[in-house]
């Protein structure tokens, strides 16, 4: 097993993007050795200083200090050195992109396997090759320190150049030489990682890792195998090789959490621990260079008990044209499965208020959905390891919603869309609904029967479409738990007025997928709706409503089936409508609540008796503030301002 084999996966990913065949370049056949040459270049590669006479020359003419103000010489004198490791002779260039030390190390390690699997070598000759590429790369290192020290010009910043440089191609190489780790698994166990990302200029990048091990009947002995494949489709300039190394680094990090499992991790209710995966990277994604990626991971193990695998899926991509972004996530371990997705749009801004708000009514609508609702102790339906699982999950999606919102704020900026879709609209709007809430004494507000979690007023944050969905399949016991929460945007203009209007959903949803008929239904909706005139609200409606429906049953062995023990239907409504005109303030407040629920009754004289509750309440309260008088003593006044009034209403109403 090769626990933490990726744990530098972002140097690996660079190093084969840098080192596959253009399809613009001409492809060149490797020159193969036979075994005496591959030995005889191997022990002249680790024995013996190459450096060519010109930079002999070079290095002798300098003085000592010139030779202290620079490492250029230095890094020369190691990439000669490195460059003379290479087994595959002829290989692509990279356009004009400078590799540096540890890129041009791993580089000389892929050429070495590389030619080994052209070669057709096994496992074992395979993993040979990577402890001889180490041997020879600490040579390169020794060599380059002789060369520096015969010439009288290794000096104190030199040493810690090397050293320093030594240290990250090491941090970089151990992950490939914990091969010991894989002899004491002698079932099947396979790892893959695939990458695949795209350039928004249409190039294509596919990189593909995989490692197995197993037993073979035959021989008697432990197998171990691995492969390593890719190749790039175009030509990959400067800006978009460093575009491609933050995914690459994002989604090494990541694979270096689900790769780290343990000898139990395949009990059935356990996931690989994605408790410190991050999607942080995606708030710096490089919409300028790509245009998306898909990864996936995986890891199967086979024994005479039980086959398990572990899966996850997840792909990420930009649509300039609509201007949208796009994730998709799905992890499947076990009995665990995971799924989100997150659309949202590339325009919006920081709101942090806001943002607090979501992710707090995210966390509320879990709550909601993971009790068993046929139990009222609070306890998760989902068992001790299997909430563990399913909270893992929701953080990663929290993670992704707060990068790809970070993601549209900046995208908005770099593409110069904010004042041009932005800020002249909902921004300035959102400013003043804020303003008349939180600040106007005349303001009655929205009734508080129900809390809203999703926060009054208008969002600045991009729209989106978020869901996520957790179930948990063990038999006949199949608890599921499903959060969707969304934000949409509209603008309207008519004659003076404009406006903007914003509905924020989020809903929750529990069930057993049909191994047995309780469910858990929660939906509450606000929506705001405004009408400017001369940069001044002159109208705010808001509506907020939560409704919740549930049942729970109780399994009955005498009639071998379900009974309802209790279902309740909640409904909560508080609506306030503002007009702001001439200076008269006219508000509307409305509020309501339903409740209907039925309870079973235990009863010797009837089966199916129920207790019936319901209840009912409304309110209505208008409020008129202002002068008055001038519209009862003045026609005019009052016809102006009754025809403004219509023509607000008119508009509020058409949107």
């Amino acid at each position: 097993m090769v626990n933490n084999a990726f744990g530098s996966l972002a140097n690996l990913n660079t190093l084969l993007a840098q080192s596959v065949n253009n399809t613009n370049q001409t492809s060149v056949t490797p020159t193969l050795h036979t075994s005496s040459d591959l030995q005889a270049i191997n022990d002249l590669q680790t024995n013996e200083s190459k450096i060519t006479d010109g930079l002999l020359s070079q290095l002798n003419n300098e003085t000592l200090d010139e030779a202290l103000a620079s490492n250029q010489n230095v890094e020369d004198v190691l990439k000669q050195q490195l460059t003379s490791l290479f087994t595959i002779l002829s290989t692509p260039s990279m356009l004009n992109y400078k590799l540096s030390d540890e890129e041009l190390a791993l580089r000389t390690v892929i050429s070495s396997q590389h030619e080994g699997l052209l070669k057709n070598e096994n496992s074992t000759q395979l993993i040979e090759r990577l402890s001889t590429s180490v041997k020879n790369i600490q040579g390169a290192y020794a060599n380059t320190s002789e060369i520096l020290s015969s010439l009288g010009q290794l000096g104190h910043e030199q040493k810690t150049f090397l050293a320093s440089s030594q240290q990250r191609v090491e941090r970089s190489l151990n992950p490939y030489m914990e091969s010991l780790n894989r002899a004491k698994y002698e079932d099947d166990d396979n790892y893959l990682f695939e990458l695949s990302v795209k350039t928004k200029e249409g190039d294509v990048i596919n990189i593909t890792f995989n490692s197995s091990q197993g037993y073979d009947e035959k021989t008697g002995e432990a197998i171990d195998g691995f492969g390593i494949s890719y190749e790039v489709n175009g030509n990959l300039s400067e800006a978009e090789h460093g575009a491609l190394t933050q995914v690459m680094a994002g989604v090494g990090e990541m694979a270096d959490e689900f790769f780290k499992v343990s000898e139990n991790s395949f009990n059935p209710l356990i996931v690989p621990n994605q408790t410190d995966m991050s999607l942080d990277f995606l708030a710096d994604f490089n919409s300028e260079q790509l245009a998306g990626f898909n990864v996936s991971f995986s890891t199967t193990q086979n024994d005479a008990l039980d086959t398990a695998q572990n899966t996850l899926d997840l792909s990420y991509s930009i649509d300039e044209a609509s201007n949208q972004q796009a994730l998709v996530f799905k992890a499947v371990g076990g009995q665990n499965d995971i799924d989100f997705a997150l659309d949202m749009s590339t325009i919006g801004a920081k709101d942090t208020q806001q943002m607090q708000q979501y992710l707090a009514s995210l966390d509320q609508s879990l709550e909601d959905s993971r009790v068993n609702s046929t139990e009222d102790d609070k306890t998760s339906a989902f068992g001790k390891s299997g909430d563990e699982a399913m909270q893992q999950g929701f953080a990663l999606f929290k993670g992704a919603f707060a990068s790809m919102s970070l993601a549209a704020e900046r995208y908005s900026n770099l593409e110069s869309l904010a004042e041009q879709h932005f800020n002249d609209g909902r921004a300035m709007v959102a400013d003043l609904v804020d303003n008349i809430i939180t600040n106007d004494a005349r303001y009655q507000g929205l009734g508080n029967k129900a809390p809203n979690t999703l926060g009054a007023g208008i969002s600045k944050l991009a729209d989106f479409d978020a869901t996520f969905s957790y179930s948990l399949d063990n038999g006949d016991y199949q608890p599921k738990s499903t959060i969707e929460l969304s934000q949409a945007t509209e603008q309207a203009q008519l004659g003076e007025l404009s406006g903007v209007t914003q509905s924020k959903n989020v809903s929750s949803h529990f069930d057993y997928q049909y191994s047995r008929p309780d469910y858990y239904d929660k939906e509450e909706s606000y929506n705001v709706n405004t009408a400017v005139k001369n940069k001044e609200l002159v109208g705010l409606d808001q509506s907020h409503e939560v409704d919740v429906d549930t049942k729970m049953f109780e399994f009955n062995p005498q009639t071998n089936q379900y009974e309802l023990q209790m279902a309740m239907q909640e409904q909560t409504v508080s609506k306030s409508d503002i007009r702001l005109i001439d200076d008269i303030w006219l508000e509307e407040n409305e509020n309501s609540y339903n409740m209907n629920k039925k309870e079973r009754v235990e009863s010797d004289e009837k089966q199916d008796e129920f207790k019936k509750t319901s209840s009912h309440s409304h309110n209505k309260l208008v409020t008129l503030i202002g002068d008055l008088d001038k519209l009862a003593e003045n026609k005019n006044v009052r016809r102006e301002y009754l025809t403004n009034l219509s023509q607000v209403k008119f508009f509020m109403d058409k949107k």
